[in-house]
This record gives C-alpha cells, sequence and structure tokens, in this order.
C-alpha cells in the first residue's frame, strides 16, 4: 500500500504533463487556424486592389518601359502594387501571415510578378542605393519557390510527396 501511495504524486504529475501537452497542442492548432483566417480575410479584403493594380500592369505590354521612368503614373502603380506584395510577404516572414495560405491563393502571382520585374525590381534597388528594397517578397518566392519544388513530382506519373 505504502509504494501505491508513493505513485499517486508522479501518476499525478504525469497527468498533469500529458493535459499540458494536450493544452499546448491545441493552442497551436488554434493559433494556426486563426492565421490562415487572419491571411484569408486579408487577401480576401485587398482582392480587388490587387486585380486593379495587376490588371493594369498584365494588360499592357508597353507597361514595364514606361513604368521604368520615375513618377510617371506606371511608376507609382508598379510602386503601389510591389508594396502590397512586400508588406504581405514581411507579415507571412514574420509568421502573422500563413505561407500555405498564400501559396495556394495568391503564390503563383508573387512568383511571376517577381520573374517579369526582376529588372524594375534591380532598378529600383540602384536607384535607392538600397539592396533590401523588396527583401521581404524575395525571400518569400524563395521559400514559395522551394514549396512548390518539394510538391512537384519528380518525374512525369510519379506522385509528388
Amino acid at each position: 500500500m505504502d509504494t501505491f501511495l508513493a505513485l499517486v504524486p508522479a501518476l499525478a504529475l504525469m497527468v498533469a504533463v500529458l493535459g499540458l501537452a494536450r493544452l499546448v497542442r491545441e493552442t497551436r492548432r488554434e493559433n494556426r487556424r486563426q492565421r490562415q483566417q487572419a491571411t484569408i480575410n486579408y487577401i480576401t479584403s485587398t482582392i480587388q486592389r490587387q486585380h486593379e493594380l495587376y490588371g493594369e500592369i498584365e494588360r499592357d505590354p508597353s507597361f514595364p518601359e514606361r513604368a521604368a521612368i520615375v513618377n510617371s503614373a506606371e511608376f507609382h502603380q508598379l510602386t503601389s502594387y510591389f508594396g502590397y506584395m512586400e508588406y504581405l510577404a514581411a507579415a507571412v516572414n514574420m509568421e502573422v501571415f500563413d505561407a500555405k495560405v498564400v501559396d495556394r491563393t495568391i503564390g503563383g502571382r508573387l512568383i511571376r510578378a517577381c520573374e517579369d520585374f526582376r529588372e524594375w525590381i534591380e532598378a529600383e534597388r540602384q536607384r535607392l542605393a538600397n539592396p533590401a528594397v523588396y527583401e521581404e517578397l524575395q525571400a518569400l518566392v524563395d521559400d514559395l519557390r522551394r514549396r512548390r519544388a518539394l510538391r512537384a513530382p519528380s518525374s512525369p506519373g510519379e506522385a509528388g510527396p
């Protein structure tokens, strides 16, 4: 009987630790769900503005040439679009917003914008003498590419991870 009584505090401690571990898991799961919801809310609340900015950029083949002229309407439009993406990227990189949600919703657009306007971004970095311009966006795009490479099948007909 004394042995059993000696085990009671150890068992109580084990039950408390297991309960705490479960609580931590549930809290993390709820935090992730809230982060995902906040990301979706932000993207949907700004979708109209995204489409306006992106639509003009995508429709006009001469847009990049005109955007290269500092203080042109196109320059300001592109700066606004990249500013939006930079703020979004910073929030994802800081884990305020969820990277998986961004990847699945507008990840392709972010990647394409960085590819299509790579020269413009470099010109802005030089003009401003600041190599950190759009670095949050670049870090996010690099991460999105890695995520997509991991999801992609290794060869045709093979299932991805």
